[in-house]
């Protein structure tokens, strides 16, 4: 071999064997980190106290194949810990945060107690979704709470037991996407100006007595606006109508006036409009595509229009001051299957096409002025499978309104109802099976994905948070 030849080969050879050596030390590293994420959820569970889910941890095997527990790359860094509804209990485990690529963390729907563990958790530089919903953490939120990772876009806190005044921290979290603070103690106010800054914001509930914040007009990307059962006063702010990418508004459950805004009848996206048990009045427009309106105060006629939607199956209305007949045109365009609107001052025939679909399972009229005739013309009750609608039409009045027959069972009271409790007596046993094995209108844990959007019904449906 010539000298030329071995000068030429001499550095290839080097290079050959520095990758080696570098290659080398990079997979120790990647072992030792893997070792280190593994040896950091054991410190967890211990904890803990293993419940009998994280318990199922085979140390035999890969740490990445465990319950709740998702890695990301080749190196078995754990970047997502999702561990809801295993009953721990205690704190949350400050070894969280060793785990140094772990970007998300879910733990709702446990038994986590004590202040907000949120200063626990500052030092996971890479959280950018943090779900500790649905637990029994209490006291104030920390006013250093920004401390979190400033690349934060998922932050919620509800159903805890926080307490005092919602701080201006929260609003110096500048990659929040999602925002959500109900179901809590909160008694102070909340920073609604600053808030309204985050331009980002897509998902916002809190839960502050208040009024509504017309400031929140200035979130234009906002899909998601929950505030019921806070007390709010007033009445809907028209500057929401900036709230052009919305698609599920929820204020049920408060004491706002006035009347339903244009601009809500007139959204093009808003799917799902909570309004319920307010004291809303006006009559309804005849755009208006959203059937839920129960325990308010609106009056005037039904509108035909609401009758034509063709994706309607729940309507709602019961607990107004409605007048008038029902429109003709119930049951025909679309599969109805739950039709409410008892303590009102309907009067007439039922409508003959109710049931025309064959999909009712549930009707309550009573406290009405309904002729006792049965719909159809035929005089046939077309409500097939709810003997109990036809006994009580036949059975001699003693008022000019239908009311539940002897024996019928009532339903619980409803939320902001005025004492009289509706009656669902008009199924059959095999209907009320179906009735409650339906999936609730909204996942009210929201955190969940994004709320199926409804079309033309808008549904308000009640699906009290738990």
């Amino acid at each position: 071999m010539s000298m030329s030849s071995t000068s030429y080969l001499f550095p290839l050879l080097l290079a050959s064997a520095l990758f080696l050596l570098l290659l080398a030390g990079e997979c120790r590293a990647q072992a030792a980190a893997a070792n280190w994420d593994r040896d950091t959820l054991v410190a967890v569970e211990k904890d803990w106290g293993s419940p009998p889910q994280v318990k199922s941890w085979d140390p035999a095997a890969d740490h990445c194949s465990w319950h709740g527990v998702t890695c990301g790359g080749d190196g078995g860094a754990v970047t997502e810990l999702s561990l809801p509804s295993l009953s721990v209990s205690g704190s949350v485990s400050a070894s969280v945060c060793l785990l140094k690529s772990l970007a998300r963390l879910d733990l709702s729907y446990n038994n986590l107690t004590g202040a907000s563990p949120t200063a626990t958790l500052y030092a996971c530089a890479n959280l950018t979704y943090l779900d500790l919903s649905n637990n029994f953490f209490s006291g104030p939120l920390p006013i250093d709470m920004d401390d979190l990772s400033p690349a934060m876009e998922h932050l919620n806190l509800s159903t805890n037991r926080f307490a005092g005044e919602v701080p201006l921290a929260v609003a110096r979290l500048p990659a929040l996407k999602s925002l959500i603070l109900d179901t809590n103690n909160f008694t102070g106010s909340y920073p609604a100006a600053e808030i309204s800054r985050l331009q980002g914001l897509e998902r916002l509930t809190l839960f502050a007595p208040a009024p509504v914040p017309p400031e929140f007009a200035r979130l234009t990307n906002l899909t998601y606006l929950w505030m019921s059962n806070m007390s709010l006063t007033g009445e809907i702010p028209e500057a929401f109508a900036s709230l052009t990418e919305l698609s599920l508004l929820a204020l049920y459950t408060n004491m706002l006036t006035g009347s339903i805004p244009a601009w809500v009848l007139q959204h093009g996206k808003l799917a799902q409009v909570y309004l319920y048990s307010n004291a809303l009045s006006g009559e309804l427009l005849h755009n208006v595509s959203m059937p839920n309106l129960h325990c308010n105060q609106f009056t005037g006629t039904i509108p035909e229009t609401i009758g034509l939607l063709p994706r309607l199956s729940d309507i709602r209305l019961f607990s107004n001051r409605f007048s008038g007949v029902l429109p003709a045109e119930f049951g025909k365009h679309s599969l109805l299957s739950n039709f409410e609107v008892s303590n009102n001052n309907l009067s007439g025939p039922l409508p003959e096409s109710l049931c025309a679909n064959g999909k009712l399972y549930s009707i309550v009229v009573f406290n009405n002025n309904f002729s006792r005739q049965p719909p159809g013309g035929h005089g046939r009750l077309c409500l097939a499978g709810m003997p109990d609608a036809l006994q009580q039409l036949r059975q001699p009045a003693t008022s000019s309104r239908l009311l539940p027959p002897a024996g019928a069972t009532s339903a619980a009271p409803r939320a902001g109802s005025t004492g009289v409790t509706p009656w669902s007596g008009w199924s059959s046993p095999s209907a009320l099976k179906k009735k409650q094995a339906l999936p609730q209108a909204v996942n009210h844990r929201l955190n969940a994905s994004d709320a199926q959007q409804d079309g033309d019904s808008k549904l308000l449906t009640r699906g009290d948070r738990k």
